[in-house]
């Protein structure tokens, strides 16, 4: 029937108005669906959930998500025993781009805020502000095969013991694993429990384990080092803790190392990942996104360890400094605060595209001091102060600021003698803390000379000695177990990287150069000795898993006396 036919226009005719009106009624309900959520979206901005209050930038991030969001607490395990219900419990952080688009796209949603708020009760945890539960809870991801990101959801029982952890990366996935997981302890509570058990017994059968010794090799390390990353570099990848391994080979003399580094750095400044406007990089731990644009935002901890290679790396290539250059003056607008003299921890990621889905509440930045970040901030001025001291007056500003940060950091000192992990004075008692405010203290003696930084250096080392120490042997990452309600997370002894060296290299390097900027031999047997921890570690099928072992051994190389023949 052509529609030049009067048949045809009397069908249009008899139809036209049916069609009007089902248009009218379906565009008046995406009008009410669309009302739906933004009065559900204002009515949470006028009741945000608990993280109101809370101190942590990423938790206050989350106060105008739908999902009844608590910090972890005492309180918040005692909710879910009284109310027989699991734990759901995300740890992200707020440089993380991926972070806010899962909290746009998933916490913010009502099907699934529904869901959390029915059968769970649910705990969001700063990653930087509570470091022990954030590895705790990556270590947990890392047995089920997760990938090494935020956010991380994990389950626990109401009694504390692991269920499941995953990396969800979209609103789907995640809902597969909630509804999953809530009927399972709705109608097989005993599955719920086997599972616990077998995490739990595969935890303790990977990190609560006795120290094995063995002779460190560091020739046939670096060897299996190198060979692993080579493939890596016509994709390289974003791994600080091995540019940090290469760089101690490099400074060993090694030329492949150095070739290696140099292509990894120089590939890196000209990647999306550079910021080109705010001259620096977003969080390479985010990435980039299927269009390959960055999604993290700027991290102090990272731009420090960066200015730290730039400028050490400059010294084999000259023309790595410019970017030496840049990381130094942004650090210096971006991030410094003059009262008191510090660093803070981070600026925020890009803003989402889509226009509904902007992150509401986002706090400007970061503002919070975090002990590990100064630390590593420190080193680096002083390493870039120590290369372009007389030729940079910019260099001046770096080894003038370094001792003033480290003395922020002796003001974070506790009663006990260790330190405060932030300016938050909330957690404390964290092995890399003590390690990188060791090594940022040597720093400064080698560069001022002063007996102030040298003491504190020593301080940290022996209170590090007298309270860490694994009794078959190495060092804990904490001197005592850490309760959160009923959910408990043990000391163990890291050999292996996470997300900076592995912490028995970092204390062992510290204790190298404190045997190197005192000739204390004795200190040097002592970061002998933790090599040989991390030796009987050492796992030779994935090398690039033990950069700070190799880091450690190159530095314990390059140390040694000269033989004699």
């Amino acid at each position: 029937m052509s529609w030049q036919t009067p048949e045809y226009r009397l069908t249009a005719e008899r139809y036209a108005p049916r069609f009007v009106v089902l248009s009218g009624v379906c565009l008046l309900i995406v009008l009410m669906a669309w009302l739906g959520i933004l009065l559900r979206g204002l009515q949470r901005e006028q009741h945000p959930n608990a993280l109101k209050d809370a101190v942590e930038t990423y938790l206050r991030s989350g106060q105008y998500e739908l999902v009844n969001w608590h910090p972890c607490s005492d309180e918040a395990f005692e909710r879910a025993q009284q109310r027989d219900r699991l734990i759901m419990l995300e740890v992200g952080a707020y440089w993380s781009g991926r972070c806010q688009r899962i909290g746009r796209e998933a916490f913010s949603d009502s099907g699934v805020a529904d869901l959390a708020n029915r059968e769970f009760v649910a705990v969001k945890v700063d990653a930087e502000a509570m470091p022990k539960l954030a590895r705790y809870v990556r270590q947990l991801a890392q047995l089920m095969g997760a990938p090494a990101r935020y956010p991380i959801i994990a389950w626990f029982t109401p009694d504390g013991k692991p269920v499941r952890a995953v990396a969800p990366d979209t609103r789907a996935e995640l809902m597969r694993h909630m509804e999953e997981l809530s009927l399972l302890y709705r109608n097989r509570p005993e599955q719920i429990q086997q599972m616990a058990g077998q995490l739990e017994q595969a935890w303790n059968a990977r990190w609560a384990r006795a120290a094995r010794r063995a002779a460190p090799n560091p020739n046939a390390v670096a060897a299996d080092f190198l060979r692993a990353l080579t493939p890596t570099l016509e994709t390289p990848a974003t791994n600080l803790n091995h540019w940090e391994a290469l760089l101690a080979l490099a400074e060993r003399g090694d030329l492949n190392a150095q070739s290696l580094l140099i292509a990894h750095l120089q590939t890196l400044r000209q990647s999306p990942l550079w910021d080109t406007e705010q001259q620096l990089f977003h969080a390479l731990e985010d990435g980039v996104d299927a269009e390959g644009k960055p999604t993290g935002g700027k991290r102090l901890i990272e731009h420090a360890r960066l200015l730290s290679l730039y400028s050490r790396a400059s010294r084999l290539e000259p023309e790595l400094s410019r970017a030496a250059h840049e990381l130094a003056d942004a650090l210096r607008v971006r991030f410094y605060r003059g009262r008191p003299p510090s660093f803070i921890g981070a600026l925020p990621p890009p803003k989402l595209r889509i226009a509904v889905a902007q992150s509401r509440g986002l706090p400007h930045s970061d503002a919070i001091l975090y002990t590990d970040a100064n630390a590593y901030t420190v080193i680096a001025l002083c390493d870039y102060a120590e290369t372009f001291g007389q030729i940079d007056p910019q260099a001046l500003w770096a080894g003038e600021t370094a001792p003033r940060v480290l003395e922020t950091l002796r003001a974070l000192r506790t009663l006990q003698g260790d330190l405060f992990h932030s300016s938050v004075r909330q957690a404390r008692d964290w092995l890399p803390d003590l390690a990188l405010a060791a090594r940022a203290a040597l720093c400064v003696y080698r560069l001022t000379g002063n007996p102030r930084a040298r003491a504190l250096a020593e301080q940290l080392l022996r209170y590090a000695w007298r309270n860490y120490a694994d009794p078959t042997g190495g060092i804990y990452d904490i001197a005592r177990s850490r309760q959160w309600g009923a959910l408990t997370a043990a000391p163990v002894r890291v050999a292996a990287d996470d997300a900076l060296p592995a912490d028995n290299a970092l204390l062992a390097l510290a204790a190298l150069e404190y045997a190197q900027a005192t000739r204390d031999s004795r200190w040097r047997v002592r970061a002998m000795q933790l090599a040989e921890i991390l030796a009987g570690e050492y796992d030779p099928s994935q090398p690039l898993a033990y950069a700070g072992y190799i880091l450690l051994t190159a530095r314990i190389d390059a140390d040694a006396p000269p033989r004699s023949d």
